[in-house]
């Protein structure tokens, strides 16, 4: 068993990435990751017949290929297919399958093929994005074919999750049920589009996006400007899946990458802060996703575990020193007995979108605190390891663990603000419940 390191969303000029997808994937084998894959959206296409012309500067959306880009891109793929066609240069895009052959190296780093589906509803006001995981194959277009598909008049966002999860697994079965995996990105992108309850009614999702790298995000409102949102959503989620006896919702941590060390961006957003680590005898799609479903894995924005168990009693994280750098370990719960309701909402004004006719006031339900609450905190000194262990009591419905540091997390470090994102580099366990074995 060893940990290995990956990232489930990132982009390409596929779709609206700034990056040919070999720069792209070379560029997570180079630093260090073990797994990835390329999730444009609405595409995975396996045609060898696509090609981008090349501009003099990057335009529109989605993205051109600039000159600048091209050249770099000549430089590090010497074989680099390109050709002159009426007086314009085009570049061809490698397919999934040529990706895999190049990059794929078995035991020591692998390629999968991805998509992220990228839906709204009709009337363009709520997103709902979903990335699956090795299926070479691509779902029926919405109403409006594109990189965002918009979606039949009266599909609510619960709905629209229900309806991607079950189109992807029709996928898999049309593909003879290879090992995949699925999960729901971003769930405040791209103004507080999904709620609680909408996990809450789709329980067949058992992944979400804990932590987004490469996604702009509303503005906080009268939300807690801490970037831990998505924490209280998860909480509220697994009260209520866990009170009716349904499969907990685990977490990914992803770069959702668009700019590229291959291409010498200036584009501040680091590159392979958020990352999911996976515990796993090997490095294949099945064994992980296997682990990743048992919970054998933890989300991450910068912090790293030395080790982490539980053995259907006591969560056990351990935390490695790292100079000048002090971790907090925060153990996570609720009771049988907790108020489950909505104790009171959070009203965020409209904002103004002129080309796609503004964003709509929204309502955010928010959750009593004894969801989601903290039970232990285990504190180390400046430069010190953290060993921490938390027995769930008899009224615990499960028990998660956060690790927080003090060092501020790369995104903010490089000059971003997004309140949405973490402040600090941080870490963050699965949820397990009595009687799980990790």
């Amino acid at each position: 068993m060893r940990w290995f390191k990956g990232n489930l969303h990132c982009h390409s000029y596929w779709s609206d990435g700034r990056a040919f997808p070999d720069q792209a994937i070379r560029d997570y084998r180079d630093a260090g990751f073990d797994f990835c894959a390329l999730t444009d959206h609405n595409r995975l296409e396996q045609g060898r017949d696509e090609w981008r012309k090349v501009e003099a500067e990057e335009t529109g959306w989605p993205p051109t290929v600039s000159r600048k880009n091209f050249d770099f891109y000549r430089a590090g793929f010497p074989d680099a297919e390109w050709r002159e066609r009426d007086g314009a240069t085009e570049v061809r895009l490698q397919t999934p399958a040529e990706l895999i052959e190049r990059y794929d190296e078995p035991g020591r780093f692998l390629v999968m093929p991805g998509c992220e589906i990228t839906r709204c509803d009709a009337d363009y006001q709520r997103h709902m994005h979903l990335c699956y995981i090795n299926l070479a194959g691509t779902l029926p277009a919405g109403e409006k074919p594109g990189l965002v598909q918009g979606m039949p008049r009266g599909w609510d966002s619960t709905r629209q999750i229900a309806e991607g999860h079950r189109e992807v697994e029709s996928l898999a079965a049309s593909l003879g049920n290879p090992p995949h995996l699925s999960f729901v990105c971003h769930p405040h992108w791209r103004y507080y589009d999904l709620v609680a309850q909408d996990f809450i009614d789709n329980s067949a999702i058992r992944f979400f996006e804990i932590c987004n790298n490469g996604a702009d995000f509303p503005p906080v409102g009268l939300l807690p400007d801490d970037g831990l949102y998505n924490d209280r959503l998860w909480d509220a989620v697994n009260a209520h899946r866990a009170t009716v006896g349904q499969p907990l919702l685990h977490a990914v941590a992803n770069d959702d990458c668009h700019f590229y060390p291959a291409t010498r961006t200036e584009h501040p957003r680091p590159f392979g802060e958020a990352f999911t680590m996976v515990r796993a005898e090997a490095l294949t799609p099945d064994v992980l996703f296997d682990a990743m479903e048992r919970g054998d894995c933890y989300a991450s924005c910068g912090a790293i575990l030395d080790d982490m168990a539980f053995d259907g009693r006591t969560l056990r994280v351990s935390v490695p020193a790292k100079k000048g750098v002090s971790f907090t370990v925060r153990f996570i719960t609720t009771k049988r007995n907790a108020d489950l309701c909505v104790v009171h909402t959070v009203s965020v004004p409209s904002i103004g979108q002129p080309d796609k006719g503004g964003r709509p006031a929204r309502t955010i339900p928010v959750y009593s605190p004894e969801i989601g609450a903290t039970v232990k905190l285990a504190e180390g000194a400046r430069g010190e390891a953290v060993e921490a262990e938390y027995t769930l009591a008899d009224d615990d419905l499960y028990v998660r663990a956060r690790i927080e540091s003090d060092e501020i997390a790369p995104f903010y470090a490089a000059g971003n603000t997004a309140p949405m994102h973490p402040k600090v580099a941080m870490a963050w366990t699965q949820p397990y419940a009595a009687g799980d074995s990790r």
